[in-house]
């Protein structure tokens, strides 16, 4: 209870580091028939500790449809995305939530009832329950359950309790501990794409496909605000934070959908939206339509200055920039994106919509 996730014993297993020690006992729990003489306090599924290092494979099996998680080398990527990395914090959430949870209280073994526990088969109709499957390299299922109801703040205590069964034992068990796995194929995904914080930025432009430039920038990284470029007469612009949005579009920017590039034409003439650090990074967003949607590929350029302007204790040394410029498009190179609504309407913002009429 209460455990840093920091601090949980299969993590190097989990990351795909070294094979995970194998000394801690294992407690082994077999209910009775009825379950009543089973022991209580005892994690339900101890396998997944000691055979962590062996899992190769995770599978979800929910009403909505199937998530496979496959590792390769130290991390995870999801094969029906193109082999897209996933998110490796949140499978070893999933690791670290499945091994914690611990008998707390026998329930049905009733087909009956498994329907309000949300704990069906996965092939019976109009089943709800989540099917969680670890398997090894040959396809073995190391540990597999049914995962049903959360019972927030009602395990005991005031402590989150979830229903569960082991996959082919009719036992129904109300478990401590929380079990969330997401149910959107996305959400598994490592998400993170840029991040180029705004007190980094000294110009964020965007190319329109008609030609025309949307420009902000500050000649000095200590100014809070960035300027307008080419303002016409009675105009001025609008406040601080709207004209900053476009300098701070790839900060913390993360994919809302992502697919392989290969095969897909960018236009030369289409929209493109640049920021440039004070430190010497130069990273770009090109714009294609593909089936109505947008759908953009990233670039990475370093060019450092001989000397780092003073008074930005955010800016990086040459090195770090061109060690960040490589990683972003090792990372990015393959694939185009999709990216939110808000982060995209900021990354086309014309000059025109950072400006208002100046006061009479």
């Amino acid at each position: 209870q209460g455990r840093s996730l920091s601090r949980l014993p299969l993590t190097p297993a989990i990351l795909g580091g070294a094979a995970l020690a194998r000394a801690a006992a294992v407690l082994l729990l077999s209910p009775a028939e009825d379950g009543s003489d089973a022991k209580l306090g005892v994690r339900l599924f101890p396998e997944l500790t000691s055979r962590a290092a062996e899992v190769q494979t995770i599978e979800l099996q929910r009403p909505d449809g199937p998530v496979v998680l496959r590792r390769a080398g130290d991390g995870w990527i999801l094969p029906d995305r193109a082999g897209y990395a996933a998110d490796t914090a949140r499978i070893r959430q999933l690791f670290f939530e499945v091994s914690e949870l611990r008998s707390l209280e026998a329930k049905t073994r009733s087909k009956d009832v498994y329907p309000s526990l949300e704990l069906e088969d996965r092939d019976a109709p109009g089943a709800k329950s989540t099917r969680v499957a670890f398997k090894t390299a040959q396809g073995q299922e190391i540990t597999a359950l049914l995962a049903g109801k959360n019972r927030f703040g009602r395990g005991g205590g005031g402590e989150d309790a979830v229903y569960v069964r082991r996959a082919g034992d009719p036992q129904a068990w109300l478990a401590k501990g929380r079990l969330m796995v997401n149910r959107d194929p996305l959400q598994w995904l490592d998400r993170g794409l840029t991040d180029i914080a705004r007190e980094r930025v000294r110009e964020a432009a965007i190319r329109h496909a008609d030609g025309s430039r949307t420009v902000v920038s500050r000649t000095d990284p200590a100014a809070r605000d960035f300027e307008v470029a080419d303002i016409p007469d009675g105009r001025k612009p609008r406040s601080g934070w709207e004209v900053g949005s476009v300098a701070a579009a790839f900060e913390k920017l993360e994919l809302e959908d992502v697919r392989k590039a290969e095969g897909i034409a960018i236009p030369a003439d289409g929209l493109v939206a640049t920021v440039t650090t004070f430190d010497g990074l130069d990273v770009s967003a090109r714009f294609v339509e593909i089936d109505g949607a947008q759908w953009v590929a990233f670039s990475a350029r370093a060019a450092p200055p001989e000397k780092l302007p003073e008074g930005a204790s955010s800016l990086k040394p040459a090195s770090e920039v061109r060690a960040e410029a490589d990683r972003i498009n090792a990372r990015v190179s393959p694939w185009l994106y999709r990216l939110p609504v808000f982060n995209f309407e900021n990354m086309r913002r014309r000059g025109e919509d950072l400006l208002e009429p100046k006061d009479p």
